[in-house]
């Protein structure tokens, strides 16, 4: 059972196998709710801990989880009653727990054991304060440790000490600058501005004035450009090794979260961190240096009118105290509110041709319209309650100014003080206002920046769980003698996808992978490639451990042809150079030739210097395929896995892709996923899955004669065929 410090008391009757936290309502609304599931029923609890529904297990027939866009519903079907019910609702971050909370379901109605429980699948919440975490990372918001963040931060101006030492000389001459006008305008009003006062004197002490304005301005301005260079520097350097340590992370990772969420912690959380380094430790630095300078200045001009001063500061810090845990909630709904938003745009982008084709625009504009109204509504509320609080803290420090008056006044006017020395005194406490109503706001700053820190350190310290090991063996050449060991794998732990696979693939033989959609064949080569490392057993390659052979190595002799080719912004040429960027235009246009691209290329406007444009929209799929087997042919591997690259394409494509593949198969070690089997049946021999395990394996013709698995899809795709022959 997962242990939620927020939630409220649930009446449940015995101890709950599982209690999983909800975020939408069953009109898509944000809100909080329950699911606890025990061994004889299901509840759904509201956020005062009221139940909504309730269901008894031994009701149920069925269970399925349903997603759409930005989420989806646990659905259940019932043993007697003609309709499924959406049990529960939930936004995208929240899938993973309830697919497993899915299995859970799935073995009480089986009457199974409960499946294990893996780090992956459990309800990410918050260990220290029991919110829900933010998809893709274990940093909350709240809980953050700053001193931690920021000392790993400063890490970072170690190669830019001598820049960061001389800002901050700047700055102490800055500050000490900035002490001297209110000094100044003391001796003007005490000695010059009496009688008998020459006018040259006064001339002498406003120029002084104008020359510390002077200076003071300058200072500013070294002081910002030197913050935005080694701040700029230093993000540049974090950007780097945040987007390194991207590159070394394994499929794994990426399947667990939002491509999105990347993009916006490299660049937007980037930016927050930049904005707090060139401005805000300077501001800190700054601030301080000069709160405890005007301090120090004003206790050595009249101690007694200096703590008068300080009477009204406990009473700001009291303040402080019993208003920043309301702010804290504030921000923190706001923040989830925008990172709702932000989830939702995203999935809506990128599933925007389903949602043209099925017309469902007014549906993805009115859930829009209903998180954005929630996000609107909170930055009211937190920003409202900032206005609030700005004129609050700005009264409670006029009010030490307005005692100085009072009583400095007195002292004038019984001449026990010059009036020159009470203006400077009411000069310093201005100077003094400004940085205390800037740390009101400071806490605010830092704690985003902090987050944003931390969630950037958060992906520079994942651990690799597909990386070298310490002794990994270099092998430049390769053979292609590929032997797979009782191997098994699960995206889910509690979930294989392959079991106990053993297979023995000489050099250069073909082998054609068959099965129903989800059996396990993508999964094959995804391991075969090291995309993934096997949860059980070995796969050897040329009688070596997959695991202890340089991925450098095994990456530049493994080459992948895929159903869905992506390629990159950039011209045709650059595309098929991306497997070899050292290749010549000679070596391009001869691996097009080979790949049946070298025509249609020659065909666009600009020829091999055509842009693609993002994705390749540019081109047609069998254009795209042909520019990644010509991708491949450059990359001239030693192991070829084909994953339907024949799928979805016309009668002459697929002839042209055929024969192309045909060429670039000779001599190596394949692996082919073909989307009709008859495309497979030259191959050396066909490994047939079901369900994840080996169920035969043979050459086409032993396994038609066998009338087991195989023959039986070959049978089903022939009457599909006649059916579509009818049809059409």
């Amino acid at each position: 059972m997962v242990s939620l410090k927020s939630r409220p008391k649930f009446s449940s009757s015995g101890p709950p196998i599982l209690t999983l936290e909800s975020d939408l309502d069953d009109g898509a609304n944000f809100c909080r709710r329950w699911l606890v599931i025990d061994p004889e029923r299901m509840t759904l609890y509201d956020e005062q801990g009221a139940v909504i529904r309730q269901s008894e297990v031994s009701r149920l027939k069925a269970v399925r989880l349903e997603q759409d866009f930005g989420g989806g519903h646990l659905l259940f079907t019932y043993q007697s009653e003609p309709f499924d019910e959406a049990f529960v609702r939930f936004s995208a971050p929240l899938a993973p727990q309830f697919a497993y909370g899915l299995s859970v379901l799935q073995a009480l109605i089986d009457q199974q054991p409960i499946p294990e429980m893996s780090v992956r699948d459990q309800p990410r919440a918050c260990s220290r304060c029991g919110r829900t975490l933010p998809d893709g990372t274990d940093v909350c918001p709240l809980c953050v440790d700053k001193k931690k963040v920021m000392g790993r931060l400063l890490g970072y101006i170690r190669p830019y000490r001598l820049p960061v030492i001389f800002a901050m000389v700047v700055l102490l001459i800055g500050t000490g600058v900035q002490l001297i006008p209110p000094y100044i305008t003391k001796i003007i009003i005490d000695r010059v501005l009496e009688p008998k006062a020459f006018s040259s004197d006064l001339l002498s002490l406003v120029a002084l004035l104008f020359a510390m304005n002077v200076i003071q301005l300058g200072m500013q301005a070294i002081r910002g450009y030197l913050g935005v260079w080694f701040g700029s520097r230093m993000m540049g350097d974090i950007r780097r090794n945040t987007y390194n340590a991207l590159m070394a992370l394994s499929l794994r990772y990426f399947d667990q979260r939002q491509v999105s969420q990347f993009i916006g912690r490299v660049n937007s959380d980037a930016v927050s961190m930049q904005q707090f380094m060139t401005d805000g430790i300077v501001m800190i630095t700054g601030q301080s240096l000069l709160i405890v300078s005007v301090l120090a200045v004003m206790l050595a001009m009249d101690w007694q009118l200096a703590l008068i001063t300080f009477v009204t500061m406990p009473l700001i810090v009291l303040v402080s105290v019993v208003v920043w845990p309301y702010v804290r909630q504030r921000w923190y709904r706001q923040w989830r509110s925008m990172m709702r938003l932000n989830i939702l745009v995203g999935d809506s982008l990128q599933g925007i041709r389903v949602v043209k084709a099925f017309g469902q625009e007014p549906t993805e504009r009115e859930r829009y319209h209903g998180a954005n109204q929630d996000l609107v509504l909170q930055n009211v509320r937190t920003d409202g309650m900032w206005q609030g609080i700005f004129p609050l803290f700005s009264f409670l420090s006029g009010i030490g100014g307005l005692l100085i008056w009072y009583f400095g006044g007195e002292q004038v006017l019984h001449n026990r003080i010059s009036l020159g020395t009470l203006v400077a005194f009411t000069a310093y406490i201005a100077m003094l206002l400004g940085p205390l109503q800037w740390f009101s706001q400071l806490i605010n700053w830092v704690t985003n920046a902090m987050a944003a820190a931390d969630r950037i350190f958060e992906i520079i310290d994942a651990p690799v769980d597909v990386d070298d090991v310490a002794d990994a063996v270099a092998m430049p050449h390769i053979h292609g003698h590929i032997q797979f060991d009782q191997v098994s794998f699960g995206y889910e732990r509690h979930r294989p996808a392959v079991k106990a696979i053993n297979m023995d693939i000489q050099p250069g033989e073909m082998i054609g992978l068959v099965g129903h959609s989800g059996a396990g064949k993508s999964t094959l080569i995804n391991l075969l490639a090291r995309f993934y490392d096997p949860d059980e057993g070995t796969i050897y390659l040329d009688g070596v451990d997959l695991r202890r052979v340089q991925q450098s190595d095994l990456h530049r002799q493994v080459g992948v042809v895929l159903q869905e080719t992506f390629l990159f912004d950039g011209t045709v040429a650059d595309n098929i150079r991306y497997a070899n960027p050292d290749a010549t235009l000679v070596d391009v246009i001869r691996a097009a030739k080979i790949a049946n691209a070298h025509g249609f290329i020659m065909g666009l406007k600009d020829g091999y210097d055509t842009q693609v444009g993002e994705r390749g929209h540019r081109m047609s799929g069998g254009e795209k395929q042909r520019v990644a087997i010509a991708r491949a042919v450059l990359h001239d591997p030693r192991i070829l896995i084909l994953d339907e690259a024949t799928a979805s394409l016309d009668t002459e494509t697929e002839r042209q892709i055929q024969e192309a593949l045909a060429r670039l198969v000779q001599g190596r070690t394949t692996f082919a996923i073909a989307h009709r089997l008859s495309t497979l049946r030259h191959a050396d021999r066909l490994i047939v899955l079901d369900h994840g395990l080996i169920a035969e394996m043979g050459s086409h013709e032993e396994l038609l004669r066998n009338r087991g698995v195989y023959h039986r899809l070959v049978q089903a795709q022939r009457e599909l065929s006649k059916i579509r022959g009818v049809e059409g």
